[in-house]
């Protein structure tokens, strides 16, 4: 028993680790140039993160993530996409593999509250549309006024 637990514990310390691969998506229904303006921004102006690659047409950006005075790749991809109810959408996916979810957190919140404050509330997403009115054919066939009167037609 105590061999059989050393050999796992040993195991579990040698196995190697797997890696973080986390990453942080939201959807939003601002339009997809308002996104990627926006991005561009947040990440060269605001943070002053190099951007090392980008293409507005296929929606991604890669940058360099710094802290405390290291560079961490990370990429940020804007996708059109269609929310319930046929609602035009922008998904975006932030991604810093090295970095804790915190910090792909912090970012999308940073670029939620920039868009808020550059571009107003966000347009409203569709509704469901209202069911159909109930049939009024059905209704007619048990409504007693429409039926003909038998005074009518004796006479």
């Amino acid at each position: 028993m105590r061999r059989t637990l050393a050999v796992l514990l040993l195991a579990g310390v040698l196995a190697p680790a797997a890696t973080a691969s986390a990453r942080m998506t939201e959807e939003y229904t601002y339009t997809y140039d308002q996104l990627w303006r926006a991005s561009i921004r947040l990440i060269a102006v605001d943070f002053r993160f190099p951007i090392s690659d980008r293409d507005q047409d296929i929606g991604y950006l890669l940058f360099d993530y710094r802290d405390a005075g290291r560079d961490y790749h990370g990429s940020l991809e804007l996708v059109r996409t269609t929310g319930p109810y046929g609602t035009p959408q922008v998904r975006v996916t932030i991604q810093v593999p090295s970095q804790p979810t915190y910090v792909e957190r912090m970012l999308i919140d940073r670029l939620t509250r920039k868009l808020s404050e550059d571009y107003g509330l966000p347009p409203p997403s569709r509704r469901a549309p209202a069911p159909p009115p109930p049939s009024d054919d059905d209704e007619d066939d048990d409504d007693p006024s429409t039926a003909p009167d038998d005074d009518d037609t004796q006479g």
